[in-house]
């Protein structure tokens, strides 16, 4: 199950090499847990473009940036966030899978 989860978010810790992140599966939902203690939340920005989560964490001290690969697995617009006691919690619910429609030729 790991090794899909991996696929699925394709390298997930390629800016946080010290592996600050982590990504679980939930049923109908993936979650992602990322350590920003020292970090308040107008200090965070999350954003998504291009099937690409980036989380941004910045304040006069330092800074940290990591990236999660959704492959189209996610809904995005439904994505959730919650910032408590230094840990960002996101949750990304699965993209529904249609059973498909039969095309009428005309």
């Amino acid at each position: 199950m790991n090794t899909l989860i991996d696929t699925l978010f394709n390298d997930i810790h390629r800016i946080s090499p010290n592996k600050n992140s982590r990504v679980k599966e939930l049923g109908d939902v993936y979650t992602s847990e990322f350590e920003l203690a020292g970090f308040c939340k107008k200090d965070i920005t999350i954003r998504i473009a291009d099937d690409t989560v980036t989380v941004t964490a910045k304040n006069k001290e330092r800074q940290k940036e990591f990236k999660l690969y959704l492959n189209g697995q996610v809904s995005e617009d439904h994505i959730t966030a919650e910032l408590k006691y230094g840990l960002l919690k996101l949750t990304l619910p699965k993209r529904s899978v249609s059973e498909g429609r039969q095309v009428e030729i005309k």
